[in-house]
């Protein structure tokens, strides 16, 4: 694993939703270690309201309008983070939104588009370009994807286009793992239940405070860690998910002898063996 400086302090962070929830706990958080933000937000006064905070509170800050699901916006978000910092080290993809919730057969399947477009290529978009950045920029760095723990089983009923967009974005990040060069570390963060605007009123009081999530995960992400997690009880959850699959594996497709024969990733490193000696 490569490993950054342990240590925020000069880094330019740039969070997508960094104006209120977990983005703006982190953006408080991580300006605190002495990192400098970029933060995006569709919305004007939201922006100008954390900017406000963020520069009380003594903290480098800078933000611009910002739509995840304009890939434009998001080329001027990268543009607008260079042009002041002149590097950007650590990008957190945090945009997100609910909705289209209720029993599939109900739900309007344009509003579970509109969800996918902020959740998972809102993050595909930030994954894209400043990807494209940072291996021009050739310095260590680091993207994270806010995921959730409905990446790994369903928390929350009747909500198929949030868990599926999520899983998604579990997908996307494991896939860049395997495909960014090792000085570009990929991670994906995984939200319990955090009192934020998605989770609404009703949380106060019962879902984690964003700001000590935000501590929670800082110690994780400045060690580089590829999964970032918070509720414990969640891998009850996990491990119960995780039985079921073992489970499945062990009465229908039992290990055997040699059994690397249909290994997708066996056959490709053997073939890549073969070229190599071949070259």
């Amino acid at each position: 694993m490569h490993t950054l400086t342990q240590t925020l302090a000069h880094k330019v962070v740039a969070i997508t939703g960094g104006a209120t929830g977990i983005g703006f706990a982190l953006a408080k958080a991580m300006g605190r270690h002495g990192a400098k933000l970029v933060i995006g937000e569709p919305r004007r006064e939201y922006l100008d309201t954390a900017l406000a905070e963020l520069h009380e509170a003594d903290i480098d800050a800078s933000a611009i309008i910002l739509d995840v699901t304009d890939i434009r916006s998001v080329n001027a978000f990268a543009k607008f983070a260079w042009t002041t910092y002149g590097q950007v080290d650590i990008l957190i993809n945090n945009a997100g939104i609910s909705g289209a919730h209720g029993m599939i057969d109900k739900i309007d399947v344009d509003e579970a588009r509109d969800v996918f477009n902020v959740n998972f290529f809102g993050v595909w978009h930030g994954c894209a370009v400043f990807s494209k950045h940072m291996l021009q920029q050739g310095t260590p760095a680091a993207i994270y994807n806010v995921a959730s723990e409905n990446a790994f089983f369903v928390a929350v009923p009747q909500s198929p286009a949030y868990i599926a967009s999520k899983h998604a974005v579990f997908g996307l990040t494991q896939s860049l793992r395997h495909d960014m060069p090792t000085f570009i570390h990929l991670g994906t963060i995984f939200p319990g239940y955090v009192e934020t605007p998605i989770t609404g009123s009703s949380s106060a009081g019962h879902a984690m405070n964003a700001d000590a999530f935000a501590e929670t995960i800082i110690p994780q992400i400045m060690a580089n860690e590829p999964y970032i997690v918070s509720h414990a009880f969640n891998k009850v959850h996990i491990d119960a998910q995780h039985a079921e699959i073992s489970a499945a594996f062990a009465t229908y497709a039992p290990r055997y002898e040699d059994d690397d024969e249909y290994d997708v990733q066996t056959m490709i490193a053997k073939l890549k063996a073969k070229k190599d000696k071949g070259a």
